[in-house]
């Protein structure tokens, strides 16, 4: 019976990553928010990329890019490089890059939801929220501020997907170690340069789905990221 229940009130829609449908049930579940974590040079920025073009191309949802350290043009000119035509799809009023000084993560919150309905995104990045917390000292403040718009995101229906970047000698999932404890779903991203595939991918966490708990290779393509099988 809660089997039945929880079939028909979560909606699944495809994360745009070959490969990662089959480790999560189907996909991202509607009204939640996502972390994608892992160290410098783990793709994360790319995945997201990925999960707004594909978004665009193969759902019809449109997709709002808020980065935090990085430029729109820098964005553009990224996505290009794997043939996902991000200045054409702004111009036609598929996704919008929105840049934010991380210095006020309240405004955030306020920012962020007059852009998904200017433009009706259905799928919402934020890279990185470790930018975020680098300017709020306050752990306190921290969680508050990004309590606020993780509810916004789960409250209008949207898919959320946040980067955070680990520091090398670490090991949380976070820079604070505050975001993972947040969010609905922990994507962890990996470089071992030593192993047959370089790069390597585990779900976490996902509340609510029967997720894969092994640790699966992928690899960037022309396409970009493609989970493989295990063998």
């Amino acid at each position: 019976m809660l089997n039945n229940l929880k079939q028909r009130i979560m909606v699944r829609v495809p994360s745009g990553i070959p490969g990662l449908d089959e480790l999560i049930e189907g996909g991202f579940e509607e009204g939640t928010v996502n972390l994608v974590t892992g160290k410098t040079g783990t793709c994360k920025s790319i995945f997201c990329m990925q999960f707004l073009y594909n978004g665009i191309m193969q759902s019809r949802q449109k997709g709002l890019y808020i980065t935090t350290e990085d430029t729109a043009e820098n964005i553009r000119r990224q996505a290009a490089k794997f043939g996902w035509d991000f200045k054409t799809l702004e111009e036609k009023g598929w996704i919008s890059i929105m840049e934010f000084e991380p210095f006020d993560v309240q405004m955030l919150s306020t920012k962020m939801v007059e852009s998904i309905n200017k433009l009706d995104a259905k799928r919402i990045v934020i890279d990185s929220v470790s930018m975020l917390e680098l300017y709020i000292h306050n752990v306190f403040e921290i969680r508050k501020g990004l309590f606020k718009v993780i509810q916004k995101i789960r409250d209008m229906g949207k898919i959320g997907l946040f980067t955070a970047e680990v520091q090398e000698d670490s090991n949380n999932l976070s820079r604070f170690g505050v975001i993972e404890f947040m969010v609905d779903s922990v994507i962890v991203l990996q470089y071992m340069g030593l192993a047959k595939y370089k790069r390597s991918l585990m779900v976490r966490k996902m509340r609510m789905t029967n997720h894969s708990s092994n640790i699966h290779p992928f690899e960037i393509t022309d396409r970009g990221v493609v989970v493989r099988p295990i063998k």
